[in-house]
């Protein structure tokens, strides 16, 4: 259903959803094979799911906007050009359903409901079902505004990719495989075996980069950060590049020595083969992301 097309700073809407576990196809006789305390989490949070929906579509009614609804399994090229013509979207999910649903939205702001607290980290998120409606209200009156918040622009030849608003994880396509490429920064260049390298965004500095070893940084930063995982080190041989930043005005260069190599963009859900002599580039994103976040969650201190 086609939102509204009011004055409001809501509308357009669109309403992406997160598909629970246990309605999953096959789910149901997985689950029942499983122990009792496994079936009852992923059972719960269906329900606390459906109840989060339900909070969200009642407080947009009020507010005078109908969205259009989709599922974040099926962000179709229609899907897509509805994601990019809103003026503001919805997730209703976790941090995977926030992400997936960010890799689309060009000038809309970006407001993530976590939808089952006990069983979601949601991070990303800033809202749930006990607060949404109020804070939907202080959108839609102006008093609650969304954060700029940098993204991973990913050129791959010719190609330009989703933008990233968490991390780019370069690796071999088989966890226990090294990952070789070779990385230049300005007049810097090295040749790498490691286990991945991570490209990260400030929002995502507080994700996989940092349990690696990386720093974490504010959230209105405008520069990325680079570090590899378990380095191999060769004895008698500086290292410059196992770690470092990108400022705005840099490009980090990786070329692949995999065969099976890939970029995996915010996860597993995005990701694109990155073979034996591909070439990969990463810089801050000229268009950010409007994303209705809480800056203290990412303080460095």
């Amino acid at each position: 259903m086609e939102s509204l097309q009011t004055d409001s700073l809501l509308s357009p809407c669109v309403l992406v959803v997160k598909t629970p576990v246990a309605s999953r196809k096959g789910m149901a006789g997985r689950l029942a094979r499983t122990g009792q305390r496994l079936a009852g989490q992923v059972e719960e949070a269906a329900r606390e799911q459906e109840l989060t929906l339900t909070a969200v579509q009642e407080a947009l009614a009020r507010l005078g906007v109908t969205p259009m609804m989709l599922s974040v399994d099926a962000l179709d090229a229609q899907a897509r050009r509805a994601l990019a013509r809103a003026r503001f979207v919805v997730t209703v999910g976790g941090d995977g359903t926030l992400l997936a649903t960010s890799h689309w939205v060009t000038g809309a702001g970006l407001l993530g409901v976590n939808s089952a607290p006990q069983s979601s980290v949601g991070y990303l998120t800033s809202t749930r079902r006990a607060t949404v409606a109020r804070d939907l209200a202080r959108i839609a009156k102006g008093t609650l505004l969304p954060q700029a918040v940098s993204r991973v622009e990913v050129e791959l030849g010719d190609k330009r990719l989703p933008p990233a608003l968490n991390d780019v994880l370069i690796a071999h396509e088989q966890p226990a495989a090294t990952s070789r490429y070779r990385l230049r920064l300005g007049r810097r260049a090295e040749e790498h075996r490691s286990s991945g390298l991570w490209v990260a965004t400030p929002t995502g500095s507080t994700a996989g980069i940092r349990s690696a070893g990386g720093q974490p940084m504010s959230l209105g930063e405008h520069r990325l950060q680079f570090r590899a995982r378990e380095l191999y080190r060769v004895k008698g041989r500086g290292i410059a590049l196992e770690s470092g930043f990108v400022q705005e005005n840099q490009m980090l260069e990786v070329e692949s020595a995999m065969e099976a190599g890939w970029l995996f963009i915010d996860g597993a859900r995005l990701a694109t083969r990155f073979p034996f002599g591909a070439r990969a580039t990463f810089r801050v994103a000229e268009q950010p992301l409007l994303l209705f976040a809480d800056p203290a969650r990412w303080s460095p201190g």
